[in-house]
């Protein structure tokens, strides 16, 4: 090794030190709790999460985890010091800079031990050896294992690359891209002229519940097995009721009803023809990724459904509820028995639910070593009565009570508890929902409905029988019925999509703070929409479509430039000089499947139709399968279109505007389709325009010159 490389070799190692130490040193204030060194930490006071396991295992990937490509599971064996030290540094980076949760991190650490099989294999350990190719290594055996999430992972590898470039931890910079495309909707848009469009369509509409599936359910729900089971079916019913999330379902406070009686403005209470207050009514909740209170409001269909439900879980649970209100008064308590209290075995078996005494005995006397203080031999039979001091049962099982924190979350860097058990809705005993062992149920041991329950009931886990398993229902083919948690969610903002709902009333009512997530939800096709929109505007003639438009722009019902202009005269000028612009401008309206155009298409072309081929700055070649077909496919369609123009309106006012846009349009796809293109996305135009904000100068079309 030269004398240049060994320098470049103290500096890229020096770095690696200094990054370490930083995060180190913010990781001691964040959570002096955790000890930097070992080889587990627990979470539980730096991260919020709403599940109960919170160990971040820095260990290496035993063998079968690394040939099958899923999520790590850890070995024994700690990861090497230095790799490990580097591996919290960027943990604790990431969570710091991004604000991750618990998940957010613990799925970085998956990441980051799946890249050191690949240092392994050469005998290294250090992340000074990063190259391109250990992160190339790393996708394509995710890719040959077919992980479900191979994009997600992809694109945290790249981070973690990105970061080890900035940070110049390695000698030449890894500039890793890792190319893979999003499978969902929301990240990849599926071409019109995919020629895998059908199969990519059938799996999008795999997150909707079949026919079956929903009276299959309906069947259970309306007919449990006994009162542990319908606590799972009351906690479902929410599921569908409400269409939130799964975790949102499972922390519902217990004072979750609300009833709000509508007031006019003048403050009196709004009522029906019968005479009855008109009321509001919903379910308070604590939202997955902000845990201050929100209410959803219930639709009325739904009230029913989602009343039974807070009712009969609010029964339900009254048991649990009060165990676990003692336990969180009497912290390290278990009972109300006084320690040196001898309890018959009779007493624990309606405590711990083991179904006879000898399971009792052998649980308490042989497994765990506690004897009982007295045996009072029965004189008429070999029968035994055994006696056993509570505080030595008490010390045996307070360890696997939980802290019964449900929600907490940071203010001004102190935890505050936000939800605790016996405040929580959905609640039961541990093992209740053992349903192939129904008599150990540990009564002492109160605990929440989890997400992972949640599903298993719903038969997302095979490893678990179903609710649909226990009564031998199936889909229509045969096949086992297999839902999730979140398909209730898919199911419900499609039904607003088909009820033609606004997409901010979707959201608001889905709890979702970017409306451009509601795509990822919406599963209806562009017939099904078309439809809707013909349905709820039918008219008789073109002289009722045309009243319809002009009423609702002057009652401002349609919105638009129009709209502004019209009322902009009105206001500035006068009626008159505002209708007459209305007579001139609103002359059309089309259906479409994302509501009504105005536009006149005998002035000009349409200023939406294919206007990224107008040198949009955000067109870009990607080389992703199937863009040449679609490209060849447009040019083809469109230059029939040209010449139909040509041919049928040559002497006709404005079709020379139409058809010098078409070419115009045509001849940017012909440029397009000779790109020579390469991995990485390249922008089709240069210098390109921005055509999705309005011109600060001038509001016209681009195909129009009025």
């Amino acid at each position: 090794m030269n004398r240049k490389n060994s320098i470049k070799i103290d500096e890229t190692t020096e770095r690696l030190r200094e990054f370490v130490e930083k995060e180190r040193l913010y990781l001691e204030q964040a959570a002096s709790d955790i000890v930097w060194k070992n080889d587990s930490w627990n979470t539980k006071n730096w991260l919020s999460n709403r599940g109960k396991d919170t160990k971040l295992l820095f260990r290496i990937p035993p063998k079968k985890s690394q040939e099958e490509g899923n999520s790590p599971t850890s070995s024994k064996t700690p990861l090497p010091d230095e790799y490990a030290d580097f591996c919290k540094a960027v943990i604790v980076y990431f969570q710091r800079t991004r604000n991750l949760s618990h998940m957010g991190v613990r799925v970085y650490v998956y990441d980051l031990r799946r890249i050191f099989n690949f240092l392994l294999q050469r005998g290294e350990v250090s992340p000074l050896s990063f190259t391109t190719w250990h992160f190339e290594q790393t996708v394509r055996l995710m890719k040959d294992q077919n992980y479900s999430g191979l994009y997600d992972a992809s694109t945290r590898l790249q981070a973690i690359a990105e970061l080890i470039d900035r940070k110049r931890i390695t000698i030449s910079p890894i500039n890793f891209q890792h190319g893979v495309s999003a499978k969902n909707q929301y990240l990849r848009y599926v071409s019109m002229t995919d020629p895998e469009r059908d199969e990519k369509i059938r799996k999008d509409e795999d997150k909707l519940p079949s026919r079956e599936a929903l009276e299959a359910y309906a069947l259970c729900t309306n007919n449990p097995i006994n009162n542990d089971e319908e606590i799972l079916l009351r906690t479902i019913d929410l599921l569908i009721a409400m269409g939130q999330r799964g975790n949102e379902i499972a922390c519902i406070p217990f004072d979750c009803w609300v009833e709000h009686p509508l007031k006019t403005l003048s403050g009196e209470i709004m009522k029906d023809a019968n005479g009855r207050p008109i009321v509001e009514v919903g379910i308070r909740y604590y939202p997955e990724k902000h845990f201050e209170t929100k209410i959803h409001w219930l639709a009325d269909q739904d009230i029913a459904l989602a009343k039974r439900a807070v009712t009969r879980l609010t029964e339900l649970t009254k048991d649990v509820r009060e165990v676990a209100r003692w336990q969180e008064a009497n912290p390290g308590r278990l009972w109300k028995y006084f320690p040196d209290e001898a309890l018959h075995e009779d007493d624990l078996l309606k405590t711990l639910g083991y179904a006879n005494r000898r399971n009792l005995y052998l649980f308490l006397s042989v497994n765990k070593k506690i004897k009982p203080v007295h045996e009072v031999p029965d004189r008429y039979s070999a029968r035994v009565d055994r006696y056993y001091r509570a505080g030595d049962v008490e010390a045996l099982l307070v360890p696997s009570i939980s802290d019964h924190i449900v929600l907490k979350q940071k203010n001004n860097e102190k935890w505050q508890i936000v939800l605790r058990t016996s405040e929580t809705l959905s609640i039961r005993f541990d093992g209740a929902f053992r349903f192939v062992r129904a008599q150990n149920v540990f009564r002492v041991m109160p605990r929440g409905t989890s997400l992972i329950e949640i599903n298993g009931a719903l038969g997302a886990n095979p490893q678990y029988q179903s609710i649909f398993d226990r009564r031998k229902l199936t889909e229509a083919d045969g096949q086992r019925i297999a839902l999730t948690s979140h398909q209730p969610r898919h199911w419900r903002n499609t039904l607003y999509e088909l009820a033609g709902m606004s997409n901010v009333q979707q959201a608001l009512a889905m709890g979702r703070k970017k409306l451009d997530q509601n795509s990822v939800y919406q599963h209806t096709t562009l017939q099904e929409r078309i439809e809707n929109h013909h349905e709820f505007l039918s008219f008789n003639s073109a002289q009722e479509k045309l009243s319809f438009v002009h009423e609702g722009i002057r009652a401002r019902r349609i919105l638009g430039g129009i709209t502004d202009g019209y009322h902009f005269l009105k206001k500035t000028k006068d009626l008159i000089t505002a209708e007459r612009f209305l007579s001139m401008h609103a002359q059309a309206m089309h259906v479409t499947p994302y509501g009504a155009c105005s536009h006149d298409f005998s002035q000009a072309p349409c200023p939406k139709h294919l206007q990224c081929w107008n040198n949009c700055s955000h067109l870009h070649r990607t080389n992703t399968k199937g863009e040449l077909h679609s490209i060849s496919f447009q040019i083809q369609s469109s230059e029939i279109a040209l010449n139909k123009m040509r041919a049928g309106a040559s002497d006709e006012y404005g079709a020379d505007v139409w058809v010098q846009d078409l070419e115009k349009k045509i001849k940017n796809m012909k440029k397009a389709l000779a790109m020579t293109v390469c991995e990485v996305p390249i922008p089709i135009f240069s210098p390109a325009e921005s055509i999705d904000h309005a011109s600060p100068i001038s509001g016209r079309s681009s195909v129009s010159d009025n």
